[in-house]
């Protein structure tokens, strides 16, 4: 009994590796601003291994979710997208190409904290805040990426229509 196949889908991948950058990306502001505050280099070595692994995964985030945009497009995947779930798919895609350029800068900042901890300890609350604010920024686009990205296939997260538009309503 082994592992089937079709669980080495874009599709698939992309759904289970997205989880990573998000999740990383609201961890690291608490987790140096806590390295700021006790004062410990060990918390902000912690915070920018995060910064790293956020960067690290992105391409394969990016990269197997468009493999699996494709293969929505190609008609590979059934069922295929409704309308809703297809503009969910083009401005998930759209917000998500906004986010990857923070996340590599979050990362690139991880490794300069890595080895500004190392050589020019003195310069590690400089590079905390710079980090910190870039990760912000990165994660207000991850958060939105991630939101239009569950849109595409649960109407559950989509925005509801009101079936009766206001001028028509007998109140």
């Amino acid at each position: 009994m082994g592992i089937d196949p079709s669980f080495f889908q874009p599709e698939h991948i992309h759904v289970m590796a997205n989880h990573f950058p998000v999740t990383l990306i609201l961890l690291i502001p608490p987790v140096l601003l806590a390295g700021l505050f006790f004062g410990k280099k060990s918390i902000l070595a912690v915070g920018f291994s995060f910064c790293i692994l956020a960067d690290l995964i992105t391409p394969v985030v990016m990269q197997t979710g468009e493999s699996a945009h494709t293969r929505f497009e190609m008609g590979q995947i059934k069922p295929p997208l409704d309308e809703e779930g297809d503009i969910a798919a083009e401005m998930h895609e759209d917000m998500a190409e906004k986010a990857a350029p923070l996340l590599y800068f979050v990362g690139f900042g991880g490794i300069a904290g890595l080895l500004i901890l190392r050589f020019r300890p003195a310069w590690k609350n400089h590079i905390t805040v710079i980090v910190i604010l870039t990760a912000l920024g990165a994660t207000f686009f991850t958060l939105q990426a991630a939101l239009l990205g569950g849109r595409i296939r649960h109407q559950e997260f989509r925005i509801q229509k009101n079936p009766t538009p206001n001028h028509i309503r007998n109140d």
